[in-house]
This record gives structure tokens, C-alpha cells and sequence, in this order.
């Protein structure tokens, strides 16, 4: 998989890496990269 680096897309990818990041913000960060990947891969 490709590396995303700024915008909301890798905003997210860097939130589900971070071991810190809340439940809640991994959820949406977690829909954003499957959107991102239904739409542009």
C-alpha cells in the first residue's frame, strides 16, 4: 500500500498507527482510510 503523507487522508493513517490515538478517533479514522481506498485504489 502506498504511503499517504498530509491531508485528511494521511491525517488518518498516522491516528490508527499512533497506539494513543481514542477508540472513537480510530473508528473514524479507520472509515476514512476505507473510503479513501474505495474511491481512489
Amino acid at each position: 500500500m502506498a504511503v499517504h503523507h498530509g491531508g485528511k487522508v494521511g491525517d488518518a493513517a498516522k491516528k490508527l498507527a499512533r497506539k494513543s490515538t481514542s477508540k472513537s478517533t480510530k473508528s473514524k479514522a479507520g472509515k476514512t482510510l476505507a473510503n479513501h481506498k474505495v474511491k481512489c485504489h
